[in-house]
C-alpha cells in the first residue's frame, strides 16, 4: 500500500514537472529515485537510473527605478524651505538714512537694506530712484538735489513680494558761489571779495622846455684908490 502511494505521489510529480517544461527554462538539476525509493537530486545526471531534469519556477521580481539620491535630497530641502516659508517680515534701507545729505560724492552712492528673513533663492532685490528701476544697488553719479529711494523684493515671476518705505536724501555738490560766503575760525561769515577793477592806461607825459640863453654879465665897477692908514695912539700911562 504504501509503496503504490509512493509511486502515485511519483507520478503526480513527473506530470507536473512534465508540464512545466516546455515553459521553465533547465536548472542543471536532476531529479533520480535510488533502490531503497528515496528520491536524489544531483547536479550531474545519474547513469543508468531513470532521472528528470528538475524544472524550477520563475522567481516573481519586481523591477527598480533607479534613483539620485542627490536629487532627492535638494527636492526635499526645497520642499522643506518652502514649507517653512512664510513670506518675508520686514524690509527696510538702512544707507543713505532718511533726510541726510550727501555732499560732493565721487563714486556711487551705495544702498544697504535690512531683510527678515534672509533672501529665497529665486527672489531678488530692486532699487527704484525716483520711481525707475536700477540695475543694481547702487546709485552712479547723482544730480545734485533730492531723490526718492525705494527696494523691493520679487520673486522669479516679477511679484512684488514686500516693499520698503520711501527714504529721501539730498545730494549736494559744491560750486564757485558757495566759497563766497565761507565761515572763519570764528564763525561769522566772510564775504570773498570781487574780481579787482582794472585801471586806465597812464598818460604820457609831455616834451620837457627848453632853458633860454643865459643873459651876460656887464663890465664890472672900476674900484676907488685905498686909503692911507692912520697912525695908532699911544697909550698913557
Amino acid at each position: 500500500m504504501q509503496w503504490s502511494l509512493l509511486l502515485g505521489l511519483l507520478v503526480l510529480a513527473g506530470v507536473g514537472f512534465a508540464a512545466e517544461a516546455s515553459e521553465k527554462p533547465a536548472s542543471g538539476i536532476y531529479r533520480s529515485v535510488d533502490a531503497n525509493g528515496n528520491v536524489v537530486f544531483t547536479d550531474q545526471q545519474p547513469e543508468g537510473v531513470e532521472s528528470e531534469e528538475v524544472q524550477l519556477r520563475e522567481m516573481n521580481t519586481v523591477p527598480i527605478k533607479q534613483v539620485d539620491l542627490s536629487d532627492i535630497g535638494s527636492s526635499s530641502d526645497e520642499e522643506e524651505t518652502s514649507s517653512l516659508f512664510k513670506g518675508y517680515s520686514s524690509l527696510k534701507i538702512t544707507s543713505p538714512a532718511n533726510e541726510s545729505t550727501v555732499r560732493n560724492p565721487e563714486a556711487a552712492v551705495m544702498v544697504t537694506v535690512e531683510l527678515e528673513p534672509a533672501l529665497r533663492s529665486g527672489d531678488s532685490l530692486v532699487l527704484y530712484v525716483d520711481g525707475v528701476a536700477q540695475p543694481g544697488m547702487s546709485i552712479e553719479a547723482p544730480e545734485r538735489g533730492g531723490h526718492a529711494l525705494v527696494v523691493k523684493v520679487l520673486d522669479s515671476d516679477g511679484q512684488v513680494l514686500i516693499s520698503s518705505s520711501a527714504v529721501e536724501f539730498y545730494v549736494h555738490r559744491s560750486t564757485a558761489s558757495d566759497f563766497r560766503h565761507r565761515p572763519d575760525r570764528n564763525g561769522a561769515t566772510a564775504d570773498v571779495g570781487g574780481a579787482a577793477d582794472r585801471g586806465n592806461a597812464a598818460g604820457v607825459g609831455g616834451g620837457a622846455s627848453a632853458g633860454g640863453s643865459a643873459n651876460v654879465g656887464g663890465a664890472a665897477d672900476r674900484a676907488s684908490p685905498a686909503r692911507p692908514a692912520l697912525p695908532r695912539p699911544t697909550p698913557r700911562n
